[in-house]
């Protein structure tokens, strides 16, 4: 089998298991969406706003754009830990990585710190109405 077989098949396999894996995740639900013709289980019952107030409402969005830039430091964190492994000695090359890598390091504790702040103030003001 040559190798643009093998990616096609592996392309295809990881296709079919994100389209079939989450149903069998979520196959204990047990809440059903339904059009009438098929029914499928319901991932979210209400949306971002729901049924929260509007505090809420921005703690949720806050929440997920601290989750954003998260997942960003993480992902510049591995980009300049390649970077450096495939250096091959060049000092610019690697001393561009590590501040890279320290950067990267630096906004995940801006993130982390961020997100214990903010659930801290709102617990308080909300007086844990939330249940963070």
């Amino acid at each position: 089998m040559n190798r643009a077989m093998t990616i096609l098949l592996v392309k295809l396999f990881l296709l079919l298991a994100v389209i079939l894996l989450p149903g069998a995740a979520l196959a204990d639900l047990g809440d059903y969406c339904s059009d009438g013709i098929i029914s499928v289980p319901c991932f979210f019952n209400d949306g971002p706003a729901g049924s929260q107030s509007f505090g809420a409402l921005i703690l949720t969005v806050i929440q997920i754009l601290l989750l954003v830039v998260g997942s960003l430091s993480v992902l510049f964190l591995i980009i300049g830990g390649f970077r450096y492994v495939t250096a091959a000695g060049n000092e610019e090359n690697a001393e561009g990585a590590k501040k890279t890598m320290t950067h990267a390091v630096i906004g995940l504790i801006v993130v982390v710190l961020s997100f214990a702040i903010i659930t801290i103030i709102t617990n308080v003001l909300l007086g844990g109405a939330r249940g963070i």
